[in-house]
């Protein structure tokens, strides 16, 4: 029995030190659930968010940092290449208080290839604007620490992120789309871009004369992109953009000419037939006018019929 016991604290005692050992887990992502983001000039000034998420018995606060390392170390002083920024630590008892996740920022304009004045000093050399074209990447890093004995006498393991959350610094402009064709509708224009492989949304601009009258931006899985509000019998010029996820703005590319066109139901095309507006069953005016008014709306449904 005396053996049964020994074995079993033994057995327990290996098992608990294991989840000592791995219990704890750091993550940090972008908002959109992703390992990866990219931020643009238009941002600079401005503070972007992202997620972080603990789970375990951890022993200390929750450090961030930003990188232009090639690697995440322990700690951000560990960092011994490039340049790091250290971003506010999120407390043990914030952690607790939000049942192990949340949400941290940083500033776009102090990301650390902009720390230094010189490439040889661990940064690019350059500021947070669009002079430059660059496309530069750095790690989100975290790490905290968990117990390293059964006891919790002491707190000295140091748990990294599984996966550091890759930050992209990017204003190199994509690529610029093409319009494979645009359809006249009533008082709009429905216009097919096909995007670049690296665009996030697309935008059509409706001009006429040279002046932008209007336009119309959505993402690159929503399909053909519809204007409204146009005039009818009017010959608009059309330009698309492509959009990157940093949000860079490509070059124009130039469609040519669209003209809306009012497009006639089923009413309108039966009073243009003869039809009268109102009434029961005379509303045709019987007889062969009735019937040549029903013959013109039946040919015109057939000759939708078969255009669909």
């Amino acid at each position: 029995m005396r053996t049964l016991l020994i074995t079993a604290t033994v057995l327990f005692s290996s098992a608990a030190f294991g989840q000592l050992s791995t219990g704890v887990q750091v993550q940090v992502q972008s908002v959109a659930g992703t390992d990866a983001l990219s931020v643009g000039p238009e941002l600079c000034g401005q503070t972007v968010t992202f997620n972080w998420k603990v789970a375990g018995n951890l022993c200390a606060d929750l450090s961030l940092w930003i990188t232009t390392d090639t690697d995440c170390k322990e700690t951000a002083s560990g960092q011994t290449a490039g340049s790091s920024f250290e971003l506010s630590s999120i407390s043990r008892t914030t952690i607790a208080q939000r049942n192990g996740s949340g949400t941290a920022t940083f500033e776009v304009s102090r990301l650390p290839i902009f720390s230094a004045s010189t490439p040889t000093d661990g940064g690019t050399g350059v500021t947070c604007s669009r002079d430059v074209e660059i496309e530069d990447t750095m790690q989100l890093c975290a790490s905290t620490k968990q117990f390293s004995d059964i006891y919790q006498t002491s707190c000295s393991t140091v748990v990294k992120a599984t996966t550091p959350m890759d930050i992209t610094y990017d204003t190199k402009r994509p690529v610029a789309p093409t319009i494979s064709s645009v359809a006249s509708l009533d008082e709009a224009l429905q216009v097919e871009v096909d995007p670049p492989d690296d665009a996030l949304q697309v935008r059509v601009v409706v001009r006429l004369d040279g002046a932008e009258v209007t336009s119309e931006t959505q993402g690159v899985d929503r399909g053909a992109v519809k204007v409204t509000e146009l005039e009818n019998g009017v010959t608009y010029q059309l330009e698309a953009y492509s959009i990157d996820q940093a949000g860079n703005v490509s070059s124009a590319f130039a469609s040519g000419e669209g003209t809306p066109n009012r497009t006639l139901g089923f009413y309108e095309k039966y009073k243009e037939a003869g039809g009268a507006e109102m009434g029961g069953c005379g509303a045709t005016g019987g007889g062969f006018a009735g019937g040549a008014v029903l013959a013109a709306l039946g040919f015109w449904l057939f000759s939708r019929r078969n255009r669909s």
